[in-house]
């Protein structure tokens, strides 16, 4: 071996090593590893030579380590165990129950359905780190397609192209209105009655395709906030005009005791879909169980 260079190791030689000295002799050792006693010695000499020391004492009676031996063995075990640990922990990243799962969010508010979603994965996959980010949805779909991130959750309407997309749930929309409001008295308020109204709607949360299901009537004004929805209820509240909001984000709102919310309605209840964007050549495993257990809830 030339000065300075690292071993050239094989598995079975160091394996067969351990058992020659955990049988205390290369006959013992053969006999329980199944081999010619023969091709233990070679093996065993082999090592030896190209490690540079003698690892045993060789005598009628058996065989037993040398100094060097003693340590190298300890070092052998040590290395074997970490090697172990190795491949169970990439067999478990390569099966998703370890490793990462990096997630876009491009509404403001986290749904009772979302974290649930996140809930369910994680009690499946406790040892999955979930990261999630907040962002722009173009921003978000440039990332998911480099794989800097695994998954974006987006509101419906959003154009997606190169990317698998998924509907996660759907909610249904309310309106936010101050509370002397004429039309808070109202169980719930159908569109048309809102003709002379600012409707405020924030693009992250909702999405524009809202804008062309409830814009049928020319008479709707929309105002697009491009901001979450702690503004948009700010705006709501100065009298900018009514802000239109997914249930799930009401969910985690504390409105201002100056405003409520009503259902909207426009022949039916109206609802917005969340899906998700993801790249079909990510290959982290996580990801592949995350889609598989949204779409089977």
């Amino acid at each position: 071996m030339k000065p300075g260079s690292a071993p050239r190791l094989d598995l079975t030689s160091l394996r067969w090593s351990l058992a020659v000295a955990s049988a205390g002799g290369f006959r013992k050792a053969a006999d329980a590893l199944g081999v010619e006693q023969s091709a233990l010695s070679r093996r065993v000499r082999g090592l030896e030579d190209e490690i540079g020391v003698s690892l045993f004492h060789r005598n009628p009676g058996g065989a037993t380590l040398t100094f060097a031996g003693v340590s190298f063995v300890k070092g052998v075990e040590h290395a074997l165990d970490l090697l172990g640990d190795t491949v169970a922990e990439a067999r478990e990243a390569g099966q998703g129950h370890l490793g990462r799962l990096k997630i876009g969010l491009t509404p403001s508010f986290i749904s009772e359905a979302l974290f649930g979603l996140l809930h369910r994965f994680h009690g499946a996959h406790p040892n999955v780190q979930i990261e999630m980010v907040s962002g722009h949805a173009a921003d978000h779909l440039s990332a998911v397609a480099d794989r800097r991130i695994d998954i974006a959750v987006l509101p419906e309407g959003v154009r997606v192209t190169g990317l698998d997309v998924s509907e996660l749930w759907r909610e249904a929309l309310h309106v936010v209105l101050p509370e002397d409001h004429p039309l808070a008295s109202e169980q719930r308020i159908d569109l048309a009655s809102l003709s002379d109204t600012p409707l405020l709607v924030s693009e992250g949360d909702l999405g524009l395709d809202v804008l062309t299901r409830l814009g049928a009537s020319p008479s709707i004004t929309f105002k697009v906030v491009q901001a979450g929805l702690s503004i948009l209820l700010a705006q709501a509240q100065l009298g900018s005009g009514l802000a239109i909001v997914a249930s799930g984000a009401l969910e985690q709102a504390a409105l201002p005791g100056a405003l409520v919310h009503r259902p909207l309605h426009l022949g039916d209840d109206l609802t917005v879909g969340f899906a998700a964007a993801w790249y079909h050549r990510n290959d982290n495993p996580a990801l592949r169980r995350f889609v598989s257990s949204a779409r089977h809830h």
